[in-house]
């Protein structure tokens, strides 16, 4: 019987060779997709840095309404610098029309789309029959609108005015009006002191939303949202209910040396500076035509949440408390005397140079001029009318008095209240902030020097509606 045949030498080294030669394009098509898929893939991202950068610097600049110095006086030159210097783009490859669809600027909204395409070199692809670079595409849209970047996490309501200044849309103060507002709970129907979130949990929520503790900022964040160590920029709705929930961190203490103080105090050390105060719609009805109706919200009977409609330019004056802002309290006094002194001369003098010349102690007599009131006036043998006259300043004698008359006269001065008016006699945890009005987005006003301030500019999505102007 005969043995099977062996293989040879040579067949064998040939099959190894093949299996090798397969391995090795396995192992380069393996290398071609770890580098240089990689590579695509890092690219990519870099160039979505940069077109997101450069959506927003074209909106930035439609939303100006007077554009910077170049590169930035154009949506499309402030898109082309923003993608250079975010992503690893060529001069070459910005060339040209990068923007692919944008709507009118230095309108109060609008949207900006653009896209960039790069070309990413390819190492080992070539060597599998690919070309030597691939190009890299990305698209981003940016939009602005309205809102503020220089807001205080407080409201501002018809409720809380002592009068003198209406807040719109039922009005709006002169252009450098003071105006003072009591932030006193008892009006705001246990509403926070109407302290607000600015945080993205606590603005825009929806209005069946219960607001609760995870969406307020607590004493320290709105202390540092009004000092600026936590910066915030917020937006409004165009036409719909921008609901805001009331900061549940703060409730029932304020004022200066309460547990809260730091917040109040953060806000005077804003005296002389401008801040945008949200405004609060009191309905009923929408301000919008065609908008859905819209109102504050209460929960359990306390206010829950605000529907902010526009923004007003406050310069904050100071801010008191109730000792502070409480004015005088009335002021009466008489001074009645035997002129035991000597007589005193025809002539003209005030109540306290008269009582003072008729011997009465000085603090019978009134501390300024003039009174509002004078009663009781009698001089022994004298007749008013003939031989003398008096009004709140004094009295005018054409005959004398002669030493041993009786003189008696009762001053009165009435109670004045303090700068911002009468003080809420219930709560002594009310503040008073005094500012000077500059305007607001609700009249047509806002100062045009602070305009910035109110456009806010956010990547967005037209397919999902996201973006400010939809």
């Amino acid at each position: 019987m005969k043995g099977r045949a062996r293989s040879r030498p040579t067949e064998q080294a040939g099959a190894v060779a093949i299996l090798v030669a397969i391995l090795l394009v396995v192992l380069l098509a393996a290398v071609a997709m770890s580098v240089d898929a990689g590579g695509l893939y890092l690219r990519r991202r870099a160039l979505v840095n940069g077109s997101d950068s450069a959506a927003l610097g074209a909106a930035r600049t439609c939303a100006r309404i007077n554009p910077g110095p170049a590169p930035f006086d154009t949506p499309e030159s402030s898109a082309d610098y923003e993608v250079q210097a975010n992503a690893p783009i060529t001069p070459t490859e910005v060339a040209g029309t990068n923007i692919t669809a944008i709507t009118q600027c230095g309108t109060q909204s609008g949207h900006v789309s653009v896209q960039y395409t790069s070309q990413q070199g390819l190492y080992f692809a070539p060597v599998l029959g690919f070309n030597r670079e691939s190009p890299v595409t990305t698209t981003a849209t940016a939009s602005w609108g309205l809102g503020s970047n220089n807001p205080v996490p407080i409201v501002l309501s018809s409720l809380l005015g002592t009068g003198a200044c209406p807040v719109p849309p039922n009005g709006a103060p002169a252009i450098g009006q003071t105006c003072s507002f009591w932030y006193d709970n008892d009006r705001l129907n246990g509403g926070n002191f109407a302290f607000l979130s600015l945080s993205p949990q606590g603005w825009d929520v929806p209005a069946g939303d219960n607001c609760s503790q995870s969406q307020s900022g607590g004493t320290s964040t709105l202390t540092q949202w009004i000092n600026g160590i936590r910066p915030a920029s917020v937006v409004l709705r165009y036409t719909d209910p921008t609901y805001v929930c009331t900061d549940t961190g703060i409730r029932g203490v304020g004022g200066k040396n309460g547990p809260n103080s730091q917040v109040w105090n953060a806000l005077a050390t804003l005296e002389g500076q401008s801040r945008d105060f949200p405004i609060n719609w009191e309905g009923p009805g929408s301000p919008e035509p065609g908008a859905p109706s819209q109102g504050t919200i209460y929960q359990q009977g306390n206010i829950d949440k605000y529907d902010i409609i526009g923004f007003a330019s406050l310069t904050i004056v100071d801010v008191l408390d109730t000792q502070e802002a409480a004015g005088s309290p009335p002021q009466n006094g008489t001074c009645s005397k035997n002129n035991t002194n000597a007589n005193v001369l025809p002539g003209t003098y005030t109540w306290i140079e008269f009582g003072t010349a008729l011997g009465c102690a000085a603090n019978k007599l009134p501390p300024t001029l003039p009174v509002d009131s004078i009663s009781g006036l009698a001089v022994d043998g004298l007749q008013q009318g003939t031989d003398y006259t008096f009004d709140t300043n004094g009295i005018t004698l054409s005959s004398l008095v002669a030493k041993g008359s009786n003189v008696s006269f009762t001053w009165g001065i009435n109670a004045t209240n303090g700068p911002c008016g009468p003080v809420p006699p219930s709560n002594s945890s009310a503040m008073c902030v005094i500012t000077s009005w500059h305007g607001s987005t609700l009249t047509g006003d806002y100062p045009e020097d602070q305009l910035d301030n109110i456009r806010i500019v956010r990547l967005c999505d037209l397919g999902y509606g996201t973006c400010l102007d939809q």
